[in-house]
């Protein structure tokens, strides 16, 4: 695949939480570029946090950014009249913004979440980009209590004075995080998870958004076009590559499902990437292989038949086949191998 990258401007707003300019690695006092390298950013947050030691920053990076650095889609969120619909418009043009991504608005009984994860394997360790993310979420939900609180609204019962009712899962270990992170979120956290997630009462997304008295009216037609755009400039093989590590572990992989998605059929799908010198196959083994070196550095208590189930290989035996092809050697041998320069 393609690198992924990410707006430069998610780099706003660090620096006023930082002490110590030496503690911020990367950032320039120039102009910076449109994007840059998704695992650039990763690392930078990862280092700022292991220089201060101070957990906290991304998330107050998140709380505070302005949402208005983000162009269109910034004024989008700022002029949604209702929590909901800003973070529905958060999720559903999220890519413009960050490649290779997964981020969801899901509803659950009462209870709604928002979850995000980089789909990039490569890509770790990845804690703390997940707290700025999820700090921004959690600036669009308080921006709905703090509405409530000022009406007179936020007593006890009300969605307004909900945040005891939220709570936090990260794909890292506790350990990993480098601090206190329920402390940080004044929330129960849970850790080892599949995804970044912040739950909260569904009653919240109906909640008004507060305005901001900057934000224009926003016409959401252009942000669709430029969605639309972008995927069809994506390589096939790249967007088909970010569906399937979309979806191990959590679907059954199906080429039908996956043409449809892309509006086009079974054949036509083969046979295109057949034209790109690839197939179904081939990106399908590509992605496990990937993933499962994945799982080797994330999920160490797993037996090898575990991580092949996740997979998605009904037998461990075919996966260890398909993954001495892919590297030379057995799981057993690699995950060994990752163990010893891990210590």
């Amino acid at each position: 695949m393609a690198p992924a990258t990410v707006r430069a401007a998610a780099m706003n707003g660090w620096e006023s939480f930082l002490e110590d300019r030496a503690a911020a690695p990367m950032l320039s006092d120039g102009p910076p570029p449109e994007s840059m390298p998704l695992a650039e950013f990763v690392r930078f947050s990862e280092e700022v946090v292991r220089r201060t030691r101070d957990v906290a920053i991304p998330w107050l990076a998140g709380g505070n950014y302005d949402l208005a650095a983000l162009g269109p889609l910034g004024d989008a969120i700022n002029s949604a009249g209702r929590v909901g619909s800003a973070l529905r418009r958060l999720v559903d043009y999220f890519s413009l913004l960050q490649d290779c991504t997964d981020i969801r608005l899901g509803l659950e009984d009462d209870m709604a979440s928002v979850s995000y994860r980089i789909l990039d394997p490569d890509i770790w360790p990845r804690h703390h980009d997940a707290m700025f993310t999820l700090g921004i979420v959690s600036q669009i939900l308080k921006r709905g209590t703090t509405g409530h609180a000022r009406a007179g609204h936020a007593g006890a019962g009300h969605p307004g004075g909900s945040w005891d009712k939220i709570e936090f899962a990260f794909e890292a270990e506790s350990h990993e995080m480098r601090g206190d992170i329920g402390k940080v979120v004044s929330a129960p956290c849970t850790f080892g998870a599949d995804t970044n997630q912040i739950r909260f009462p569904a009653a919240m997304l109906d909640l008004a958004l507060t305005a901001q008295a900057s934000a224009p009216p926003a016409d959401v037609r252009h942000l669709t076009r430029a969605i639309v755009a972008k995927r069809r400039a994506m390589p096939l093989v790249d967007r088909l590559s970010q569906m399937v590590l979309r979806d191990l572990n959590t679907e059954a992989i199906e080429q039908e499902r996956f043409a449809r998605e892309m509006g086009m059929s079974s054949r036509t799908l083969r046979r295109k990437l057949t034209e790109q010198g690839s197939s179904f196959q081939q990106v399908l083994d590509e992605c496990r292989m990937r993933q499962a070196v994945f799982e080797f550095r994330v999920r160490p208590d797993l037996s090898i038949a575990q991580i092949a189930l996740r997979l998605g290989y009904a037998e461990h035996s075919n996966f260890t086949r398909a993954f001495h092809r892919w590297s030379g050697i057995s799981p057993q041998a690699y995950r060994a191998n990752l163990a010893g320069t891990a210590h």
